[in-house]
């Protein structure tokens, strides 16, 4: 088995010899021995730690994290790093469809021609669908089925720029309400709160079913995620307060 020194490892891997001696300092990576001479030296094991560790250093994960993500056993290795390659496929393809976008626009400009709107949009409307995917697709599909979710992120595509500009403008409008209802709760703000939720919803269902808006509620509540979402934009308390109002009025008719 081949052992790097210290200056031949940095030279490898695109890292200075201080940044090693900084690793073994803090117990990132330790050498595999240390020779008669007092270098350190490095073997296979070390330099496949050392190659996940740039890894995460370019996905700018904090060194303190680190250790816990190295020593996992390899089917979590591979779970996680299966996980980070999606998102930065994710984040290419945004990448791509921007550039897409700016090369349209700056032929448009140059030329003196006109993009329609759904070009003009059609961009932002993917990235959308995608960053969506990326957090809720499952839990979307586990709820709600494969078509429904095709057929609801097909309607989102496909809006003109009027709709989607009326469809960002109700989100915007509910997180204010909620905001307001927060502070003074009124009978007429919670009315507002469950029709404006439900317009927004709209845009993406084709049909709306009183007992799936009920359903999103409670998956509002019970996932992290979508709390973060609305207390983060609305205040501390918005989602519970969002997922009464949808209770509320979507609460079955004896």
């Amino acid at each position: 088995m081949m052992a790097y020194q210290i200056k031949q490892l940095a030279t490898l891997a695109g890292v200075s010899v201080r940044t090693l001696r900084y690793y073994d300092e803090i117990g990132l990576l330790k050498p595999a021995f240390i020779g008669d001479n007092g270098y350190r030296y490095y073997e296979t094991p070390q330099i496949n730690r050392l190659q996940r560790i740039c890894l995460y250093r370019r996905l700018q994960i904090p060194l303190a994290t680190m250790p816990t993500l190295l020593d996992q056993p390899a089917a979590v290795v591979v779970t996680q790093l299966q996980r980070q390659y999606q998102q930065l496929q994710q984040e290419r393809r945004h990448l791509d469809q921007l550039l897409t976008l700016m090369e349209t626009t700056i032929a448009a400009q140059r030329e003196g021609n006109q993009m329609n709107d759904q070009e003009k949009f059609a961009a932002f409307k993917q990235t959308q669908l995608d960053e969506h995917e990326v957090k809720y697709g499952s839990e979307a599909r586990q709820h709600y089925g494969e078509q429904a979710v095709e057929s609801a992120n097909q309607r989102f595509s496909q809006l003109s720029a009027t709709d989607y500009a009326t469809m960002q403008a109700t989100e915007q409008r509910l997180l204010v309400v909620l905001t307001q209802q927060l502070q003074q709760p009124t009978e007429e703000r919670a009315a507002m709160i469950y029709q404006l939720h439900r317009d927004w919803l709209g845009y993406a269902w084709a049909q709306y079913q009183p007992a799936m808006h009920r359903g999103l509620a409670q998956l509002y509540l019970a996932d992290p995620r979508f709390r973060q979402y609305y207390d983060g934009r609305a205040g501390n308390g918005a989602t519970a307060i969002l997922v009464q109002c949808i209770e509320q009025y979507t609460e079955p008719q004896n």
